[in-house]
């Protein structure tokens, strides 16, 4: 009878066991079911959509002069002078995300922009912040949903070489 006893003492443990096991996987599963939307989404930006965009206004496809020279960011070699200065940072009109960029020199940052929206840009002026001479620039790129602002991507880099005539 005592043998008997313990055996159902036994059983009735290991059944608890596994009830129990069974209940911490399924708490888990809707833990992670419930909260991976929030986990996905949790990094927000560290900056404000751009108060110094606006629409994009360089002809990128050289529609109204082919002999136009757009200078833009991260696509072939860069010559900057005093009628020339600025680099045009662009979110085109097809994206569904805000981009931000940080422009770097030599491991420091000499520009950083704003979130810019789908179908704008903003423009900076390397003219004023560096010495003439050849430059490597880094831009580190980023985008953001447009609802919550929140990162879906970074680290992006894009190099470019740049000649600055003063």
């Amino acid at each position: 009878m005592q043998k008997k006893k313990e055996k159902e003492d036994r059983k009735r443990d290991i059944f608890l066991i596994i009830l129990c096991i069974l209940i911490l996987m399924i708490g888990i599963g809707i833990f992670i079911i419930v909260k991976e939307p929030f986990i996905k989404y949790s990094l927000l930006a560290d900056r404000d959509v751009s108060d110094t965009q606006s629409d994009i206004n360089v002809d990128l496809d050289h529609k109204n002069n082919e002999t136009a020279y757009t200078e833009l960011m991260g696509f072939g070699r860069l010559e900057l002078d005093y009628d020339y200065p600025n680099v045009y940072l662009i979110n085109p009109s097809d994206n569904d995300v805000y981009l931000s960029f940080d422009v770097m020199n030599n491991d420091e940052i000499i520009y950083r922009s704003g979130l810019i929206e789908p179908g704008k840009m903003e423009e900076f002026n390397v003219y004023s912040c560096l010495n003439a001479g050849e430059h490597t620039l880094v831009y580190l790129i980023s985008s953001y949903d447009l609802q919550s602002k929140a990162v879906l991507w970074s680290g992006i880099r894009q190099n470019q070489e740049i000649l600055i005539r003063k």
